[in-house]
């Protein structure tokens, strides 16, 4: 049996579902989601071991026209993580605006590789409506495939797992087999405190926010973790606060609980809220915390 190996980069516009899709098939969660567009910010890299391929998937910001300085960069991101890659996955979803899709797919045609079409939330529609948007999109571009999948149900999954297995290279696995990211320890416990800001605040709040994470001490049986959480204005510190402190206690304790359940330790979570007047659009503090442009 030849073994084959490669980088699979997940493709498409904000909200179709991409992180969503790596935490399925990894059987783990390694990339926060919300219901919100433009949760993902980094490229993360998660790697699934197969029998007979190993798989690292590349889950990417989504496509987008950018506003500030910031979002450039994700957008930046989003575009170098489809050089030098072996397969594309373009992800849609019932509803896109089909015209961006046209203007993504159009920068594809020079992608030397095999790109496949997966449209995700299939559980959203029927089978015929399904199957009539990847009729649609199929004259777009010359996909070596296409797949109809739910990352809630896992319909469709495996089926398109086998298809990437086929079309990836033989070659020997590149991480050895109990890696399932590249992320580090302080990046993923950042991205945890995220998360839960994106879930219980509103409006542009979430977008305004960034996480740093000062000190992760293991002591043991204990966890020692102070991470400080950047917004943008002095109204916003307000909001992730809360009156009293109950808004920073509830996603404090929500992010410790999913901490302590990953590490399999009691944790302390030490946060504090500061105010980096309008980050976004600052390349010197956007430069500092290791967003750096081309």
């Amino acid at each position: 049996m030849t073994f084959r190996s490669g980088f699979v980069t997940i493709w498409g516009q904000p909200n179709v579902g991409k992180s969503t899709f790596l935490n399925y098939v990894l059987g783990r969660k390694v990339a926060i989601v919300s219901s919100k567009p433009q949760t993902t910010r980094q490229v993360l890299k998660g790697i699934l071991n197969l029998p007979d391929a190993q798989i690292v998937f590349l889950d990417t910001p989504g496509l987008h026209s950018p506003r500030d300085e910031f979002s450039q960069w994700m957008v930046q991101e989003a575009e170098k993580a489809i050089i030098g890659v072996d397969v594309l996955l373009y992800m849609i979803a019932p509803h896109n605006r089909e015209e961006e899709d046209k203007k993504y797919l159009n920068n594809l045609r020079s992608f030397p590789n095999p790109v496949l079409l997966v449209l995700n939330k299939k559980d959203l529609v029927k089978e015929e409506e399904a199957q009539k948007i990847l009729a649609r999109f199929s004259p777009l571009f010359d996909f070596k495939g296409k797949a109809a999948v739910s990352s809630l149900t896992g319909e469709g999954i495996p089926e398109l797992l086998s298809e990437i297995v086929g079309v990836l290279p033989p070659g020997p696995p590149y991480y050895e087999r109990d890696v399932l990211s590249d992320a580090l320890e302080r990046d993923i416990v950042a991205e945890i405190i995220r998360e839960k800001i994106w879930w219980y605040t509103y409006q542009e709040v979430p977008y305004g926010v960034e996480v740093r994470v000062e000190e992760f001490k293991d002591r043991g049986e204990v966890l020692y973790i102070k991470a400080l959480i950047y917004v943008e204005r002095d109204s916003h510190k307000k909001i992730v606060i809360g009156k009293e402190g109950k808004m920073l206690k509830k996603i404090g304790e929500e992010a410790r609980k999913e901490i302590e359940f990953n590490w399999g330790k009691k944790v302390y979570l030490d946060l504090w809220v500061k105010v980096e007047k309008n980050w976004r659009k600052r390349p010197e503090v956007l430069g500092r915390w290791g967003y750096k442009f081309k």
